[in-house]
């Protein structure tokens, strides 16, 4: 495993470092950021899978016969380490695009209700998220209800992007151990012009923002109006608008916490 240059995670196992290239970007599976093999390492492939080829050509040329379907398994073997090994990767710096305008509403309802994180490790994950971004909001109130249950308000307000990417860390925040947490978080907001490609007629209707069931992708966040419709943004890119998609892909989980 190798980490990713933006989030320090081992995200790249030997499958991603073998498909890894300069020329064709890849995404790390934890922030979706994008990264691109090292333009040197890319560079001395060439030759080390040429050195690979004549070692493996000396060793085969020494087997005995009946071993030589084995050398050449071998030699193959020592094509595919040499690019695991050399393959290194690097971030791509993306000219950041103009967030969409946003008027913060001080009298806004957005909430998140999150359960699976104690106290303590709740702070830590909202002071890094602001950390992240000096755009992010100075107040995230954190109520508790009960137990593990907590509740997220935001007096100043937040955008409709920075709300879908709040949703979305503290399912996926950065250096914990996720597998021993059930997490369960939902956003609940009533849809304002801000929501960047949200039909006129559903402004002023009440909407759940969550993670997918089943999610693959990490960095997607989907929304479900109380009218039906449902929608889906990527945090990939902070200028991206609400896209309509035909299933509201709602765990269990998810609708407890909003029922």
């Amino acid at each position: 495993m190798k980490k990713c240059p933006h989030c320090k995670e081992d995200t790249f196992g030997w499958r991603e470092l073998i498909a890894l290239d300069y020329f064709t970007p890849d995404q790390c599976k934890a922030c979706g950021k994008l990264v691109r093999n090292d333009g040197v390492r890319q560079f001395l492939i060439f030759p080390a899978i040429l050195a690979a080829l004549f070692v493996g050509i000396v060793i085969f040329s020494l087997t005995p016969s009946s071993l030589q379907p084995l050398g050449v398994i071998f030699i193959i073997l020592l094509i595919g380490l040499s690019n695991i090994l050399l393959a290194k990767p690097a971030k791509i710096e993306l000219p950041e695009a103009d967030p969409p305008p946003f008027s913060p509403d001080p009298n806004n309802d957005k909430m998140i209700v999150v359960t699976g994180w104690n106290e303590e490790e709740l702070h830590k994950i909202v002071d890094d998220f602001g950390a992240q971004d000096s755009n992010s909001p100075s107040s995230i109130e954190v109520q508790r209800v009960y137990d593990d249950y907590f509740r997220l308000t935001f007096s100043e307000d937040l955008s409709p992007f920075d709300f879908a990417a709040l949703v979305n860390y503290l399912n996926y925040p950065f250096d914990f151990d996720l597998a021993s947490h059930t997490i369960s978080v939902a956003g609940k907001t009533s849809l304002s012009s801000d929501f960047q490609g949200i039909p006129t007629q559903l402004v002023g209707e009440k909407a759940i923002v969550y993670v997918p069931e089943d999610d693959q992708d990490y960095t997607v966040v989907h929304m479900h109006i109380e009218a039906g419709e449902n929608f889906s943004i990527s945090l990939a890119d902070p200028s991206s608008m609400w896209q309509p998609i035909p299933n509201a892909k709602l765990s269990s989980q998810v609708k407890m916490l909003v029922n």
